[in-house]
């Protein structure tokens, strides 16, 4: 490991009491986590039956005006959900209100459902992932030079003017999402300042880090120069009855809490062994998804048990 990792946690958006919430981000920033982070979605996430969800912008803000040391991120802003240069100026004033804690996450998209059921196009793949990288264009320009006129395939801005700029040069850190090998994984070394992934076995994860630097070499950019971040759904306790029973509560969830290979589980001398081969492979953030997300208790167990022994 070059470096110690940092540990990060995400915010429970289908709990709509902001009491809770309020507690939860203080609680995790009182304890040394670096960040906590939003998803983008509308309805029916995390998990298939959800449909209390809290929108991802407006969270983030809370969160910050709640806090004033943890950073703030998303996983991830969906491009389609919002024009690029409306996103531009949203992230922007965040950054600034924030004094500089936005930790821009962003993707193509993948919800269908949630897509036709808002009214957006839910187009191919490629085609998400062109107009993800051009809004990124968008996006970057105005954050650089705080106005821009620009003619593109998908989008087009005539004079628009971001300023407030963020406060965070060149510009707050860019994560994207994901593994697809022909066109995510160029769209990261293209793009993003850090690439994030799943807890998927070893050999599956240092394939899609192999694919992710052979494109790197193509455009003439060291791999090394993109942090790498884990979201890991973590089922974890002192007693294996515990983990157990932990389990067989999200199961029922879906999403990622339905695939075996989605999360880790067990004791922490299983777990802890789990994330630091993670951090040997270059992951530097871990972002813990809890079974019971707006448990301080469970907050604390990753602090105390699992945290504490990586960094």
């Amino acid at each position: 490991m070059s470096a110690l990792p940092r540990f990060a946690v995400t915010v429970p958006q289908e709990v709509t009491d902001a009491g809770l919430l309020r507690e939860f981000a203080v609680e995790a920033e009182r304890r040394g986590f670096h960040s906590l982070w939003v998803y983008d979605h509308f309805f029916h996430f995390p998990s298939y039956t959800n449909t209390d969800v809290l929108e991802a912008f407006t969270t983030m803000t809370a969160l910050a005006a709640w806090t004033t040391k943890i950073r703030i991120g998303s996983l991830v802003l969906c491009n389609a959900y919002r024009q690029p240069a409306l996103t531009a100026k949203m992230a922007a004033t965040l950054d600034v209100l924030s004094g500089g804690r936005l930790e821009f996450g962003y993707g193509a998209g993948w919800h269908e459902e949630e897509h036709r059921g808002y009214g957006f196009d839910f187009a191919s793949m490629a085609t998400r992932i062109a107009r993800m990288e051009e809004a990124l264009q968008v996006i970057r320009g105005l954050w650089a030079e705080g106005s821009l006129t620009f003619a593109g395939r998908h989008y087009s801005t005539q004079g628009a003017i971001c300023e407030p700029r963020p406060l965070q040069r060149p510009n707050p850190p860019i994560t994207i999402g994901g593994g697809g090998e022909q066109l995510l994984l160029r769209a990261v070394a293209r793009h993003a300042d850090a690439w994030n992934y799943f807890p998927v076995p070893l050999p599956q994860y240092e394939h899609k880090a192999a694919v992710l630097a052979s494109h790197c070499a193509r455009l003439g950019r060291d791999p090394a120069s993109i942090q790498r971040s884990l979201v890991v759904p973590t089922v974890t306790a002192e007693w294996e009855k515990e983990v157990r029973d932990q389990l067989e509560d999200v199961r029922a969830r879906g999403i990622f809490w339905s695939l075996q290979d989605g999360f880790v589980q067990g004791t922490p001398d299983i777990v802890v062994p789990r994330y630091r081969d993670y951090a040997r492979r270059g992951v530097s953030l871990f972002i813990v998804a809890l079974p019971d997300a707006t448990s301080l208790k469970q907050l604390a167990f990753i602090d105390e048990h699992i945290a504490r022994e990586l960094t």
